[in-house]
């Protein structure tokens, strides 16, 4: 027999739990999340560094954030999991005076929104923040509303909330096909059977061009490898210090604990499926590290790890139903915002899908912009 469900979701990550609980609460009934992982989260979702952030350089992004500090202070009510945040700030550093006047012509933009972005002078910089010690530094911009958050609370609470509604969560069950009828999708093929469905959401994550190919979609994604690693107990530096980023290299660094974590992407580094650490990503992230904040060189590292960033070529999302595949919907290549854009696109999607205008305008997020050739790359990019 054939298995009838109103929406299936390819992904039990963040954005495909929160796509999930976001039905449920529209009253979507009969909603299936399959995941061929042996739990939920295993992907990405689990390997955040957990940062929410308001500096977008695209309205629609800056608004998607603002709706995940929203879902977050509200999480015990909505979940019945209080998901832990703090409130620590992001500061963005930059050498480079082009950049430097694109944040300027942004912030306006960010303050409109209600983003309080500070725009900041080498000078106040080091006052504020004494582990900076970058030459040619030509300005910054703080936020204080940013700040970070915990992904498995969130994976969590999602999960939970969406089972209680009547979500069905299916582990270890691999998609092989997705069944498509003249233009429309209606229905998958996993390892356990047919699933028949007029909605397919392809919330795979790292996988998400492999999910399309199996619908005749091209979804421009490509998975990165993008290592973090964390300091054991490490006093040289304040303990109360923002997640510090250099846009430049898009190396970051903040508090974890007692700890330091740091990350950043390697842009010789070719796209693949491969997340394990080594020794030449270690060595890239300390030496451009120590390049801006030299009291690192006392810090030892204790632990890595590596996940995969999903990632798009303008270094958006991929949101919304696909013009040329009707019930098939997208929610991919969140380019390393996934934990901070989950709520939001969990929510847009669940209002497209039952048939409502979604509360933040995803035009800019639509697979079909990529054929208009007139992309404008987002600016904030890690």
């Amino acid at each position: 027999m054939v298995e009838t469900q109103d929406v299936v979701i390819i992904g039990a990550g963040l954005i495909g739990l929160s796509v999930a609980y976001h039905l449920s609460t529209l009253g979507c009934n009969h909603v299936v999340v399959v995941e061929h992982e042996s739990a939920w989260g295993q992907g990405a979702s689990g390997r955040s560094a957990g940062g929410v952030r308001l500096q977008f350089s695209h309205p629609s992004s800056v608004q998607f954030s603002q709706y995940a500090l929203q879902f977050i202070a509200d999480s015990e009510e909505r979940l019945g999991v209080s998901i832990p945040f703090k409130a620590s700030g992001y500061l963005f550093l930059t050498r480079d005076r082009e950049r430097w006047q694109a944040l300027r012509k942004l912030a306006p933009m960010q303050r409109e929104l209600g983003a309080p972005v500070e725009l900041l002078t080498p000078q106040a910089i080091r006052e504020r923040y004494s582990y900076v010690d970058m030459e040619d530094l030509v300005g910054g911009t703080f936020c204080p509303l940013d700040g970070i958050g915990d992904p498995w609370s969130m994976l969590y609470g999602l999960a939970s909330a969406a089972r209680r509604r009547g979500v069905e969560i299916r582990l270890s069950e691999t998609v092989m096909g997705i069944a498509v009828e003249g233009d429309r999708v209606v229905g998958v093929t996993t390892n356990r059977g047919t699933i028949a469905s007029p909605c397919v959401v392809n919330a795979a994550g790292a996988y998400a061009r492999e999910i399309g190919k199996m619908a005749g979609i091209s979804i421009p994604v490509a998975p990165y490898r993008r290592s973090i690693y964390v300091t054991d107990a490490f006093d040289q530096i304040p303990a109360d210090i923002p997640m510090t980023l250099d846009l430049d290299t898009t190396s970051y660094l903040r508090r974890e604990g007692h700890s330091i974590l740091m990350g950043m992407s390697d842009p010789e580094e070719p796209s693949s499926f491969h997340t394990e650490t080594d020794t030449h990503a270690l060595q890239r992230v300390v030496e451009t590290l120590l390049s801006w904040v030299p009291r690192l060189e006392l810090a030892s590292i204790m632990r890595g790890w590596a996940g995969l960033y999903a990632v798009s070529p303008d270094d958006s999302a991929i949101i919304g139903e696909v013009q040329a595949r009707p019930g098939f919907f997208l929610a991919n290549g969140f380019s390393g915002h996934g934990f901070m854009h989950a709520p939001a696109a969990g929510r847009v999607l669940a209002e497209l899908i039952m048939g409502q205008t979604p509360f933040v305008d995803i035009h800019p997020f639509r697979l079909e912009r990529f054929n208009d050739k007139k992309l404008v790359p987002e600016q904030f990019v890690i």
